[in-house]
């Protein structure tokens, strides 16, 4: 028998509907161990030929997608305690990348809050780089600032990019099941 078009593969389909069936604390719960896992993963030698792979932080992309659910606290104590873990990682002043990752988070909820994200393909697509952006940004300065000297920006500029890949691949594992309601008083 052969698939029509729009059939879904079945081997995915129980897959996609338990995942549209799971509730904000499942989905929290999955988004949360990925982090973790990218995180660990991360923690090992990763070098190839002598050639250093740049490593993606997970953190961000996770803050940026439950943020588009809007403000809540139980994600906002992970991306901390997360946040925490990466500034042991990376030798980093306690708390700069619990600030960071916070940052993303209410940056991304603020601008999924205040857009029609369904009719405008330029906002869903300019503002998980525009909030990259700005979340690197920080860890540049935040980096320069503690080692006392201009750090440079080539390194920063690879994670980014593979933070993004990493984005496009599992942005929608950070999807909480709701939407962000529009700010009072405004045409929605």
């Amino acid at each position: 028998m052969a698939k029509t078009r729009n059939a879904p593969d079945s081997r995915f389909a129980g897959v996609g509907r338990l995942w549209r069936e799971a509730g904000p604390t499942t989905r929290l719960s999955v988004g949360t161990l990925l982090v973790l896992a990218i995180g660990l993963i991360g923690l090992t030698p990763k070098s190839v030929f002598g050639t250093e792979l740049t490593w993606p932080y997970a953190a961000l992309v996770a803050a940026f997608g439950w943020g588009r659910s809007g403000l809540a606290f139980r994600p906002m104590i992970i991306l901390v305690i997360v946040g925490f873990a990466q500034d042991v990682s990376a030798y980093a002043p306690l708390g700069c990348f619990g600030f960071i990752n916070l940052t993303t988070f209410g940056l991304s909820a603020l601008v999924h809050r205040s857009f029609d994200r369904e009719r405008s393909p330029v906002i869903t697509t300019l503002s998980p780089i525009v909030i990259y952006a700005i979340g690197f940004a920080q860890v540049w300065l935040f980096a320069s600032f503690n080692s006392n000297h201009i750090v440079q920006i080539a390194p920063i500029m690879q994670t980014f990019v593979i933070t993004y890949i990493l984005h496009i691949i599992i942005a929608p594992v950070f999807d909480l099941g709701r939407r962000a309601s529009p700010i009072p008083g405004s045409r929605a």
